[in-house]
């Protein structure tokens, strides 16, 4: 998951925590959206069972 979330452009970092089921990530608001972070963490391989949401912005 973590390799999907740095992969997005406009990422410029992502700490996941499987144990923790969170994921803390910094990217530029001009180049991507919250809705593409968590498209990418529910298309990542084996994620799709996850829902994937903000939990603080």
């Amino acid at each position: 998951m973590q390799s999907a979330l740095e992969a997005v452009k406009g990422v410029t970092e992502a700490k996941v925590s499987l144990e923790t089921k969170e994921a803390v990530v910094k990217y530029d608001p001009d180049v991507v959206k919250v809705e593409d972070l968590i498209k990418a963490v529910q298309d990542s391989r084996g994620m799709n069972s996850y829902q994937a949401r903000v939990k603080k912005k």
